[in-house]
């Protein structure tokens, strides 16, 4: 216990006083094949707390490539959590797949600036002892993207605007990127060029949503029902990528679990499912699995909640993923084939811990 909280203390006051060399625990399992840089696609991000690992996971066997992206926002821990899980567990069989589990590492260096009342380091106990997951905030840390949030967020592709100027710091507002933008439109350009550079075929990108079940009071009295997003797959509107998302749709249901299909809107622009479907060749989605920490609780449970615990959201990430890799394939014949990894009912009986190095 005593060597747990050495290590702890170590891991808070370096991430406080050098958050530019704070790296998440990823440990690598025997299906991972090769390990890269984000810079290695945008050379402006290197020496910055924004350039983060990829990890490359080559069946050697002809296929299609996946691109899997957790932590975009980094308060939403099933996207990391999964994204993690599927490196130290997965085996590629047939094809390749790309994770980046930390898409935005700078906003998981800092505190999430919605519920402070969430630890920054949630501690959990795996079979190799413990480690800590990190619950950051939404947006890259100011100090990073040093330029000020502008009065208003203007896309830089088109005349969509957001009242809220510190969207400027979303990356989720900023695809397709640009070159000599701002730390983030850099960030976005960055991983544009990733999926231009190794021909990714198919990409999913994993997000987080305020759970159902909670009623809302608008400042004019007027209430409204929570979890509109929860359990969404958008696809890009691309006839083939709505085709793929219906039959990963079906494919859910049979797992009994919730889901609900969604297409892009073109009206909102900067979003990962839409620009980086409509800017490169690869096929794009988004999920959202349902956060506690989202909710207006005071102090939620993001990892054991009795309704939503992070093994259900891991679990739901899990099925969503194989159900696209199985709808792409019956669109392209057999090109993605994925072992080693638990399903649904495996983490719920056991434990997302079970599955972490």
């Amino acid at each position: 216990m005593k060597k747990f909280f050495i290590i702890f203390t170590v891991i808070i006051l370096s991430s406080l006083s050098i958050a530019a060399y704070f790296q998440p625990d990823v440990r690598p399992g025997k299906g991972v094949t090769g390990f890269g840089w984000l810079s290695d696609y945008h050379e402006g991000l290197k020496g910055t707390n924004l350039d983060t690992p990829v990890y490359f996971m080559d069946s050697g066997e002809e296929g299609a490539t996946f691109l899997l992206m957790g932590g975009t926002h980094s308060n939403e821990i099933s996207t990391m959590m999964t994204a993690t899980m599927f490196i130290e567990r997965a085996v590629v069989k047939k094809g390749r797949v790309i994770v980046i589990p930390y898409s935005n590492k700078s906003g998981v260096s800092v505190n999430d600036t919605r519920n402070p009342n969430i630890d920054h380091f949630l501690p959990i106990e795996t079979k190799s002892g413990p480690r800590f997951i990190v619950y950051g905030d939404r947006r890259t840390d100011p100090e990073d993207q040093i330029y000020p949030d502008p009065e208003v967020f203007k896309h830089y592709q088109s005349d969509f605007t957001l009242e809220d100027g510190a969207e400027a710091r979303n990356l989720n507002r900023q695809y397709p990127g640009v070159a000599d933008g701002n730390i983030t439109q850099q960030l976005a350009y960055a991983i544009i060029q990733l999926i231009k550079e190794e021909g990714v075929n198919i990409n999913l990108d994993m997000h987080e949503s305020d759970p159902p079940g909670f009623t809302y009071k608008n400042s004019n009295g007027s209430t409204y029902s929570s979890g509109r997003l929860a359990y969404m797959l958008v696809c890009n509107p691309a006839e083939t990528a709505l085709e793929i998302g219906a039959i990963a749709a079906m494919e859910v249901e049979m797992y009994d679990l919730p889901i609900k299909l969604d297409q892009s809107n073109p009206a909102f622009r900067g979003l990962s499912h839409l620009e980086i479907g409509n800017y490169t060749d690869s096929l794009s989605f988004l999920c959202e699995s349902p956060n506690p920490g989202m909710s207006q609780q005071e102090f939620p449970d993001v990892l054991y909640d009795e309704d939503f615990p992070l093994k259900h959201r891991i679990g739901w990430n899990l099925t969503v993923i194989s159900s696209l890799i199985d709808g792409y394939n019956m669109m392209f014949g057999d090109s993605l084939e994925i072992d080693n990894l638990p399903d649904y009912f495996e983490i719920m009986d056991n434990g997302f811990e079970e599955y972490l190095n």
